[in-house]
């Protein structure tokens, strides 16, 4: 047993001595901190917003070296400013001695600045390459929306001139706004979705969304209400059937009027 103990120990010994002797180029290269070393926690990030987020996104920054005081500078891409939705509140993160995390602030203003059934991508860049770790996590894509909790408000009637059919439709609101939702509408599994003001009285929102047809020569169709006209409990939609198209919508349907009767005491 000691001559095998022995023997460990002079391997060991022997894989020192020659670590030392033969490993001095990679030294430093695997252990010093060189550069700022920052960083995105990852590629994507995926964040749902409510009212309590005050307008703002934070995104955080890392950075491995925290020796000294740093700056990075972050831009957003082209696609996100001329939407007009989201602005970038502070283009570059500053971090103190000691330091290792920073946030990048996305501003959205009022909650309903964002479609009730919207999905925002917006792509954030540290614009010094020199700067990142050995991860090379520069760019982050963060996908956000709405946050939204629903409940039931009862059974109302849908009406659809384009299908030439009527049913009894369950509806449910929001309750972080008047916001509207029918599951299972027009083919199940296909919510539609739309937002009012506070007074009820007029259309705020209706996101082109998915009606579950595919019935046409051309995909999907979608339902765009042009506005709303409110009679008693009764809410007529002005549609426009549309297809997605070359990045756009395609016309197919339009000059038909989708009809829902809200429950008693809306």
């Amino acid at each position: 047993m000691k001559i095998y103990l022995i023997n460990i120990c002079a391997a060991i010994t022997l894989c020192l001595a020659a670590l030392t002797s033969c490993n001095t180029d990679a030294e430093g290269t695997i252990y010093d901190i060189n550069g700022e070393e920052l960083a995105f926690a990852s590629t994507q990030m995926n964040v749902e917003v409510t009212a309590a987020d005050n307008g703002i996104i934070r995104v955080p920054v890392y950075r491995g070296n925290t020796s000294t005081e740093s700056t990075a500078n972050i831009s957003m891409d082209e696609a996100t400013i001329a939407e007009g939705i989201f602005s970038l509140n502070n283009p570059a993160v500053t971090f103190a001695k000691g330091e290792a995390v920073g946030y990048v602030e996305l501003g959205f203003g009022e909650i309903n600045n964002l479609g009730a059934t919207e999905k925002y991508e917006i792509v954030l860049t540290i614009d010094n390459e020199d700067q990142l770790s050995p991860s090379q996590l520069g760019k982050i894509k963060v996908l956000a929306q709405r946050k939204l909790t629903w409940e039931s408000i009862g059974t109302g009637t849908y009406t659809s001139e384009l299908f030439d059919d009527s049913w009894p439709q369950p509806i449910e609101k929001a309750i972080e706004g008047n916001i509207y939702r029918l599951p299972d509408c027009i083919v199940e599994g296909y919510p539609l979705v739309f937002s009012l003001s506070d007074d009820k009285q007029e259309l705020i929102a209706w996101d082109p969304q998915p009606t579950g047809y595919d019935g046409t020569n051309y995909g999907m169709l979608y339902f765009i209400a042009e506005g709303m006209k409110r009679q008693g409990n009764v809410l007529s939609f002005p549609m426009r059937g549309v297809v997605s198209y070359n990045g756009g919508w395609g016309l197919l349907y339009q000059g038909f009027t989708e009809i829902l009767e809200m429950p008693e005491g809306f």
